[in-house]
């Protein structure tokens, strides 16, 4: 137990130290593409690596589960942050704006890749811990690391321009890749893999409540406004000059890493249920974001964004780990990526359209939202009848 608590810890400060890196270098995009004389449409080019990153997942969790192997999920999970390592550092030599899209897109297909591989292993060193707990502080590490590299990456900016901003970051780069090879040899077996014997895992062989569970999220995530959306709407609406929403956005960062622990425990203590209210937290952004004082909106709206990325980030993963079989997670995690990174993205289409329409747009969520919690409901009430037909069978 100790040595997988070790590595648990140890995952934690792989992603802290890769969100100092990614999240960094996403924060100056804009600027730094715009410098490069870019059209508009790059901005939108970038804002599709996401999209491409949900589709990597699934990639990333079918080659898992093809080959069944430790050493291959292990590798996946190094390439991944490698990835990050060479494409993020490489952008202070960029001097145009397509390369520069180019490798800020290959940044999120290096992440899609490598998460659900990581997730699998998260889900196997946490069992011991609770699941919900180990994901929540995973999801805390995470962030702190999402909230530093913004922060860092403004000192250099300010301080030797982009070249020395981009370079900075090949140091917290570096330490994602050595501490994953470090994990890979605390534990180097991964016992959810080692099932030779078995069936290799099938899409058919995903049981009805992960389908069920996945149908929800992907309804709950097509009403989830992306930042990008919602703050440049905060922007042309003149809520908050572009220092205040760029607060915002670090106000949810830090509200993310608050709840993160407290919905992980939740979970553990009440499974699933524990998400029953996020279909409400979600539906609050739209309303605050159309409905709120201009000089506080952008500030409610990020504490309400951060709650529901925390809720997304922690529990969310959890669930999938404990649906499915051991064997099966890999599959699994990148299954339900793919459909709910689909679901988010198209919704994004969507919202973006109706924010010309408040009551059309509000309309729309309270469909999406009231349709996942019924859909949620649904798999609690099959679960409840799983649990009764186990007790009469004792």
């Amino acid at each position: 137990m100790r040595r997988e608590i070790l590595v648990f810890l140890v995952l934690g400060l792989v992603s802290l130290t890769a969100d100092i890196t990614y999240e960094g270098a996403r924060s100056i995009s804009g600027p730094f593409l715009e410098s490069l004389g870019a059209i508009p449409l790059a901005a939108a080019i970038v804002g599709s690596g996401e999209l491409l990153s949900y589709l990597a997942r699934f990639l990333g969790g079918y080659i898992a589960t093809v080959f069944r192997s430790s050493l291959v999920l292990w590798g996946t999970v190094a390439f991944g942050y490698f990835v990050n390592l060479i494409v993020i550092p490489f952008l202070a030599f960029v001097g145009r704006w397509d390369l520069a899209v180019a490798l800020y897109v290959i940044e999120r297909v290096g992440k899609g890749l490598r998460t659900p591989a990581r997730d699998t292993i998260l889900a196997e060193v946490t069992s011991g811990i609770g699941r919900g707990k180990g994901f929540g502080i995973h999801e805390v590490m995470d962030q702190v690391g999402a909230f530093a590299g913004p922060l860092a990456v403004s000192w250099a900016v300010s301080t030797g321009g982009y070249s020395l901003a981009f370079l900075s970051l090949a140091f917290p780069a570096a330490a994602s890749v050595v501490l994953v090879i470090t994990a890979a040899l605390l534990y180097p077996s991964v016992k959810s893999v080692s099932y030779e014997s078995l069936t290799p895992p099938r899409f058919s062989g995903l049981p009805r409540s992960f389908w069920l569970y996945t149908i929800s999220m992907s309804l709950l995530l097509a009403g989830y406004i992306h930042w990008s959306i919602a703050s440049m709407y905060m922007a042309s609406e003149g809520y908050a000059p572009a220092a205040g929403i760029a607060l915002a956005y670090s106000i949810a960062m830090a509200v993310d890493a608050l709840v993160a622990l407290p919905v992980g425990i939740a979970y553990d203590k009440y499974g699933i249920k524990s998400l029953i209210l996020a279909p409400l937290v979600v539906a609050a952004v739209p309303v605050l974001l159309t409905y709120a004082a201009a000089p506080i909106a952008p500030f409610v709206v990020g504490v309400f964004w951060g709650i529901a990325m925390g809720i997304y980030e922690t529990n969310m993963r959890a669930a999938v780990a404990d649906l499915v079989e051991p064997h099966s997670r890999s599959l699994a995690y990148g299954t339900f990526g793919l459909l709910t990174g689909v679901s988010w993205s198209a919704g994004g289409f969507i919202v973006s359209a109706l924010l010309g329409s408040k009551h059309l747009l509000l309309l729309y969520i309270a469909v999406v939202e009231a349709a996942s919690l019924i859909v949620l409901l649904q798999l609690l009430k099959q679960k409840m009848g799983v649990g009764r037909e186990i007790t009469r069978g004792q």
